[in-house]
């Protein structure tokens, strides 16, 4: 059984090939290579992965990507992104 960290190292070269990565597709993928119990439905009904292992993938990319709220993906930091991990 894989751990959140073996799972957010999958995710960080998964990033690296595109530049971005989008939520329900990545944890569509997690579900399928990993299994149903690291991804659930949040309240909005998306496809949303475990805070361990979003806590791991932050560990392994700490201040060069942002998560886009609005458009629900991950991507590279840009200059003009305010402080912090979360961007609309």
């Amino acid at each position: 059984m894989a751990t959140p960290k073996e799972i957010a190292e999958w995710m960080l070269v998964e990033y690296q090939k595109f530049d971005r990565l989008y939520q329900n597709r990545i944890a569509n993928q997690i579900r399928s290579h990993f299994g149903q119990e690291w991804v659930y439905r949040n309240k909005n009904g998306n496809s949303a992965i475990l805070k361990s292992v979003l806590d791991e993938f932050r560990e392994l990319t700490p201040k060069d990507v942002v998560r886009s709220r609005s458009e629900q993906f991950w991507r590279k930091r840009r200059e003009h992104d305010p402080p912090g991990r979360m961007v609309r």
